[in-house]
């Protein structure tokens, strides 16, 4: 209750039925403490001599009822009395008093008992309302005649602060309290709330109760993995108000019902990929269109599989994005060098990426890193906001957090319009909340294991960010059926895209044209596969050469692509790839070989495979200390060993050198 609401009868009752001398004494009233200890020796009955301080004190302290803790509240409420005025200091007792059960403040007592706010209550109902906190759990409003009789004390104890009429028509007035339930409406975001201000909250409560109801819905189709909790969050972009704020599907929920989804770190899964060919945009690395390569890769022990555990091979840079692949999500994100998405998320303040970046390394592109909900919605409004990150905000009238820019608004335009055209079939299990739906950019996440399954959308005005999974994250999700944020999360963050019904869709930002650009994987000569795009003017799209690693270079030899390197002699980046170790294809290092001794020989060779990015295609393969055997670039041979450890490498007509080590067993 805030000071200025502090009600004049609520005042003048309290004082007088409480504290008399309240306005006269620096805490402490001597002449009531003398009186009380007079009558409690002579026995005639006990009585108190506790001011409102120290009554004050006692609620802040919790102290025991000795005599040290009485002197104890004799000390604290000299120090309350000298910190605060005498209005904050019954303001301070009226919200901290004790009504009865678990509630605290004469403000919400006056809700749940009468359903009216405290200046609307008659005398009679204040003076009710005061007796309480003497015996908060006796004076409840269980028994209607002990109410009235309570009330009836405290009025003939105000008698002479009030015209004797007003005190005999409150005197003949039968009050009726009764507890209502109260209304939990948001009871995560209620408990970050500690103030004792009158704050007033930006939450949609139609949408707040809408979303509670998407959430215990949906949690029963998540059920079938042993999935258990589900959050949901929805900021307005323009604002950076926070709408809605559901922190669980079931507050009450023994499976940890209580905790705090949104505010909760967790896996970004894929969700962090869009950044990165925002980032990528920028920087020339590609266009929508432009083609790129899906195959496996190997960053310093690092071999980041697909969720299909499959490679695509060509594939544009749109289709990537959409299609969540993560082999070119990494060596995007590597090729960015120290504009990378650490960089970025370091730029926006996102307070969960608190180690260095190699603490991360290449895994962050791909959930490596925890994150919370709430970071993760902020950001996608960012996009929704043409690069500008603000954290988002509860509180009505709240200054407005820093603006910092992240990307530029041509990167977010062109990630927008990619992120709005996942294709259909990637959504077929929410088809029928997409019915009839407006435009929506989202991306969908699963973490490792499945534990956090995430789908994020926005549109112009609204971003929203929904999560399924594990509080206990022990309990372990049925993985059989492949759950994913896009079967699971989704249908729950489409049904509120339907239910906020944002028509509205981005405009294009200046300095964005349409231009032919070259599909050539590498150009050769002239180019051979135009096609118009949407691009950054003044950009310049020339492909860095390390773009095309030596996996992607062998790939291209294998499937045909390119006859051999010589083809390459032209190209700018010719110097840079023929600096290119060997590749050793075959085997696998550290591989481990089994035979059956009775096969022959010939059935237990090795395939000897390397790929040499010279125009002199010759090769030598060198196995321990035998001869060395001359090939050619990428053309197999097969060749037996002994059983035991080998070491194979691969020397190429510029003597570099790869190797590899295997270990080959009998049985």
């Amino acid at each position: 209750m805030p000071l200025e609401n502090l009600n004049i009868d609520t005042k003048k009752i309290l004082i007088e039925y409480e504290d008399r001398y309240f306005n006269y004494h620096f805490g402490v009233n001597p002449f009531a403490i003398i009186r009380a200890i007079i009558f409690n020796i002579t026995n005639q009955r006990v009585i108190g001599a506790s001011t409102i301080s120290m009554q004050l004190a006692r609620m802040m302290y919790h102290k025991p009822r000795t005599l040290i803790s009485k002197i104890s509240e004799i000390f604290r409420a000299f120090q309350i009395e000298f910190r605060y005025s005498k209005d904050e200091i019954l303001k301070l007792y009226l919200n901290n008093a004790p009504f009865g059960g678990n509630i605290e403040g004469v403000e919400g007592a006056s809700y749940l008992y009468f359903n009216l706010p405290l200046n609307s209550l008659s005398i009679a109902q204040i003076s009710y309302l005061i007796s309480i906190p003497k015996n908060p759990n006796k004076n409840s409003p269980k028994n209607i005649k002990r109410v009235n009789r309570l009330k009836d004390i405290v009025l003939k104890r105000v008698e002479n602060i009030y015209n004797q009429d007003i005190i005999q028509r409150a005197l003949k007035e039968q009050i009726k309290p009764k507890r209502d339930k109260l209304p939990n409406l948001i009871p995560h975001l209620s408990s970050k709330i500690k103030t004792s201000k009158r704050e007033y909250l930006t939450i949609d409560i139609k949408l707040q109760k809408k979303i509670e109801e998407y959430l215990k819905d949906d949690i029963k189709n998540a059920s079938k993995y042993n999935i258990s909790n589900s959050c949901a969050v929805v900021i307005d972009n323009k604002s950076m108000e926070i709408l809605a704020y559901v922190g669980s599907n079931d507050f009450y929920s023994k499976e940890g019902g209580e905790n705090d989804g949104i505010e909760a770190i967790i896996s970004s899964g894929s969700t962090l990929k869009p950044f990165i060919y925002a980032l990528s945009l920028e920087r020339g690395l590609v266009t929508p269109l432009s083609n790129l390569f899906d195959i496996s890769i190997n960053l310093n022990g690092y071999a980041p599989q697909n969720f299909s555990k499959r490679f695509i091979g060509k594939i544009n840079t749109s289709q990537a994005l959409q299609y969540s692949i993560n082999t070119v999500a990494v060596e995007l994100d590597r090729l960015l060098g120290d504009n990378s998405l650490y960089n970025l998320l370091i730029k926006a303040d996102i307070k969960s990426i608190n180690k260095p970046k190699n603490y991360y390394g290449s895994s962050i592109a791909l959930g490596g890193s925890g994150i919370k909900l709430i970071e993760l919605a902020q950001l996608y409004s960012s996009l929704a906001n043409g690069g500008i990150y603000q954290k988002a905000s509860y509180y009505q009238n709240h200054k407005p957090f820093k603006k910092t820019r992240i990307l530029s608004p041509q990167s977010t335009y062109l990630i927008s319009n990619i992120l709005s055209n996942v294709p259909r079939e990637n959504l077929s299990s929410s088809w029928e909340f997409i019915d009839g739906l407006s435009k929506v950019a989202f991306k969908t996440g699963t973490s490792a294991y499945a534990k956090d399954l995430l789908s994020i959308g926005y549109t112009p005005k609204y971003t929203v960010a929904v999560w399924y999974g594990n509080f206990n994250r022990s309990k372990k999700v049925k993985r059989e059926d492949k759950p994913t944020g896009i079967k699971v999360a989704s249908p729950t963050m489409l049904k509120i895209f339907k239910y906020l019904n944002d028509k509205s869709w981005f405009k294009k930002p200046q300095h964005i044209i349409t231009q032919n650009i070259c599909q050539d994987i590498i150009k050769i000569g002239e180019c051979k596969n135009h096609i118009k795009d949407e691009i950054i003017e003044g950009i310049n799209y020339q492909k860095p050469c390390k773009i095309l690693r030596a996996e992607t270079l062998a790939k291209m030899q294998k499937s045909g692509l390119i006859s051999s390197m010589s083809e390459l002699k032209n190209n700018r980046c010719y110097d840079k790839w023929k600096n290119y170790k060997p590749l050793i294809t075959s085997p696998i290092n550290n591989s481990k070989y089994t035979n059956n001794r009775l096969l022959p020989k010939e059935l237990k060779k090795i395939k000897l495979q390397c790929y040499s990015f010279e125009t002199n295609s010759t090769i030598y393969w060198l196995i321990d200390n035998q001869l060395p055997i001359k090939s050619k670039s990428k053309i197999a041979i097969y060749k037996y060993l002994e059983e035991g450890k080998h070491n194979i490498r691969c020397l190429d007509s510029g003597a570099k050198m790869s190797s590899v080590s295997i270990d080959l067993n009998e049985l």
